[in-house]
């Protein structure tokens, strides 16, 4: 995307006129400074749709193509323009944390320039990734910790391809978890067209759940905590892994595991979501899986026909002429966590 100068100079005034931090007294913000989410006012008052208009399209889940696409985040609508029309929204920081990547180089990614934070502090210490910025804010750089309610930068739509127009300049905003710290390893095993620009902070290493959800139930006081919500997503299938691995994923959340690692481990079961988030880590010991096991070995143990067709596109478990069988993106996301080549 480019701009012209006069309309970079004005995003810059933007950002030098904003405190660096804005009224961040709660745990969890809303990211942008939009207050029609906390007002409980209609979405469309805060999703920014894609060209259909359709609300739904800017929501997590199958919402694109007729449901055959998956968006694994909600795109937060501009409230504020500058007079050539270009969104001036300022982007805040979700909650406390550190800044793990950011991305200034627009012709590098999908989500143009972008901001990965990890929250270091949170169980399980998730990330949140503020994506399609038009600037970033410099003082924003890996390593530098931000409280709730730091200005990131400013809303915009940069992306590699530059397909976004201003009247739908918008917040890509994530929240979820990483699968490995050996992504870019794997990623050259592999035979992929382009770079990995990101390293570990690659859009594939980032496994993503529904920000808006998680929003609304703890503003509505049902939730109060990341895990707390997490530990109440149902499963969509649960899967048997024959590994004496301890993968980096359950090293880095151990609060998903549902109970101790004996000494006579030899694998585990993982219960998944609709779309694709390993939510909670059975170890198994010997006495649990009384039959053969062979290292590598992946067993579908339940599945849940209903959570598996809202999630269709999401390519997990796949439902063909009556059997069951395990898709490409599940095989891939089996591949980053057990390290399985």
């Amino acid at each position: 995307m480019r701009y012209n100068t006069a309309i970079s100079l004005t995003l810059l005034l933007v950002l030098a006129a904003a405190p660096a931090v804005i009224d961040a007294r709660d745990t969890v913000r809303w990211p942008t400074m939009n207050r029609s989410f906390n007002r409980g006012d209609p979405q469309d008052s805060f999703i920014q749709p894609t060209e259909s208009g359709e609300v739904q399209s800017g929501q997590f889940g199958c919402v694109r193509e007729d449901g055959r696409r998956f968006h694994e985040a909600i795109d937060l609508k501009a409230i504020r323009r500058d007079r050539w029309g270009e969104a001036t929204d300022l982007v805040l920081a979700a909650m406390d944390g550190r800044v793990a990547y950011v991305n200034r180089r627009v012709e590098h990614s999908d989500y143009g320039r972008y901001v990965v934070i990890e929250h270091v502090d949170a169980q399980p210490n998730i990330y949140t990734l503020y994506a399609h910025l038009s600037l970033i804010k410099a003082s924003i750089r890996v390593g530098v910790l931000v409280k709730a309610g730091t200005v990131l930068g400013v809303m915009g739509r940069s992306e590699r391809d530059g397909n976004i127009p201003k009247e739908r300049a918008h917040l890509h905003f994530e929240m979820g978890l990483r699968l490995t710290n050996n992504f870019s390893a794997w990623y050259e095993g592999k035979d992929f067209d382009t770079p990995n620009y990101h390293s570990n902070f690659n859009g594939m290493n980032l496994n993503g759940f529904d920000p808006l959800e998680f929003f609304t139930r703890y503003r509505n006081g049902q939730v109060d905590t990341v895990q707390a919500y997490l530990q109440s997503l149902p499963a969509a299938y649960r899967l048997r892994v024959s590994t004496r691995r301890t993968p980096y994923f359950i090293r880095r959340y151990p609060c998903l595991l549902t109970g101790p690692i004996g000494d006579d481990f030899v694998g585990w079961d993982v219960e998944f979501t609709g779309f694709g988030l390993p939510v909670r880590w059975t170890p198994l010991s010997r006495e649990d899986v009384p039959g053969p096991m062979h290292d590598g070995d992946v067993t579908l143990i339940t599945h849940s026909p209903g959570l598996l067709k809202k999630f269709k596109c999401s390519n997990g478990i796949l439902m063909e002429s009556g059997g069951v069988e395990l898709g490409d993106s599940l095989r891939r996301t089996i591949q980053l966590l057990f390290d399985f080549r």
